[in-house]
């Protein structure tokens, strides 16, 4: 009898199980396609640059790239992973799995090809896709959402209104302020909402630096339904003053009573949900980076009501060292919680302050374009430049992790 050794498995081989996982975590099919989305939003201006006839300036559709490609990549990432273990209810359907990729690089291939009608539509079959398959969990619940929850829908519901005003301005159905009024529901309203529906709940876990369990935090004790009711109502009705200035002509007016209430929502939010000013100064890294985001972004929604002839720059303060700063500390946190590997968070807490370093440059040379009209092009490509070299290293740390799963 002739022995025969057993085969080994290859540990890169694609398997049934694999799939299955993936489609249990979409994140990590989600956050790379999110990062590249990133990478071309935010490079755009360097060609534009040195290259100003073969590439020419991309108008809206580089903060359609970085809001609705970039963002919504990690925001659909992390909530189609998240809410089935919040819920108890199954994950992603293998039809949306694979919808979800299509539509969003479609979206930034149509950006790019200078096609807003077409991007748009597929934002909103993306929007749809995410609230179809919430609408078939909900009845499927094992328990019922926090109460902060309220601002995540409230945030689908303003994204879907904005891409219709949108929409319907880029058809010509309706007027010209209806492309900016949805803009504004898309690019601030729908991120803002969503980071005080899931930051509401999550943040002060992270800060306190004790696990992260989806049904443990079910039981915390927060504030109640009416509460975030109300918060949620005054932060829209930010939004709503800002829009009705631009349509009855208020201007400055406008934005300054706007941005005042947003901000005051905001401030409540950092201090009485979030207990910020109560959060230890010995956090890691990617912690002490969130922190700062949401402190920053505060700031930006203060500056209008003191500067408002800077809008644009201020709107940037809110999201370079805002949404994309918190995005990529938080995603740190949720490669390395689901590869297993929490000591990466540790071992590479230099490279994430340099990260922080490198977004706070390309802030302050972003912010310097209203300042000194002069270089505008010039401090936009290294703004570019600084920003890249930025998510280069968030890349390199923790893209490798979406592919490790615990155990393997």
């Amino acid at each position: 009898m002739i022995a025969t050794k057993p085969v080994m498995p290859i540990a890169n081989a694609p398997s049934r199980l694999d799939l299955e996982k993936l489609r249990r975590e979409p994140y990590r099919l989600l956050f790379p396609l999110g990062i590249a989305g990133a990478a071309i939003g935010i490079g755009i201006w360097i060609p534009y640059f040195f290259w100003p006839q073969a590439f020419p300036y991309p108008g809206q559709g580089h903060a359609v790239i970085q809001i609705q490609g970039f963002l919504l990549c990690f925001i659909f990432g992390f909530l189609t992973t998240m809410l089935p273990k919040v819920l108890g209810v199954d994950p992603l359907d293998r039809a949306s799995f694979c919808l979800f990729p299509l539509l969003l690089s479609g979206l930034i291939a149509a950006s790019l090809a200078g096609a807003p009608l077409a991007a748009q539509s597929l934002h909103l079959a993306a929007i749809a896709t995410f609230l179809l398959f919430a609408a078939r969990r909900f009845p499927e619940r094992r328990s019922n959402p926090p109460p902060d929850f309220l601002f995540i829908a409230a945030a689908m519901l303003v994204d879907v209104l904005g891409t219709l005003l949108k929409m319907g301005g880029l058809m010509g159905w309706l007027g010209g302020p209806s492309i900016r009024a949805g803009s504004l529901l898309q690019f601030q309203a729908f991120p803002l909402l969503l980071i005080l529906g899931v930051g509401g709940f999550l943040l002060p876990k992270l800060f306190a630096n004790g696990p992260v369990d989806p049904k443990a935090l079910m039981a915390g004790k927060g504030r109640g339904m009416a509460t975030s009711a109300i918060l949620c109502a005054l932060f829209l009705g930010s939004f709503l003053i800002e829009i009705l200035g631009l349509l009855k002509g208020y201007g400055d007016l406008g934005i300054r009573a706007a941005y005042a209430l947003r901000a005051a929502v905001w401030i409540w939010f950092l201090f009485a949900g979030l207990g910020i000013h109560k959060v230890p100064g010995k956090l890691q890294p990617f912690l002490r980076s969130a922190r700062i985001s949401m402190a920053v972004m505060g700031a930006g929604m203060l500056m209008p009501v003191f500067r408002p002839q800077h809008l644009l720059a201020w709107e940037h303060v809110i999201f370079l060292s805002g949404f994309l700063r918190l995005t990529l500390s938080i995603a740190s946190r949720v490669t390395a919680a689901h590869a297993g590997r929490m000591e990466i968070l540790g071992l590479h807490g230099g490279r994430i302050r340099l990260l922080g370093m490198l977004l706070v440059l390309a802030l302050a040379t972003r912010i310097a374009t209203d300042f000194w009209p002069g270089g505008h092009g010039m401090h936009l490509a290294i703004a570019a430049g600084f920003a890249l070299t930025a998510l280069s290293i968030w890349g390199r740390i923790f893209l490798p992790l979406v592919r490790v799963f615990p155990g393997r």
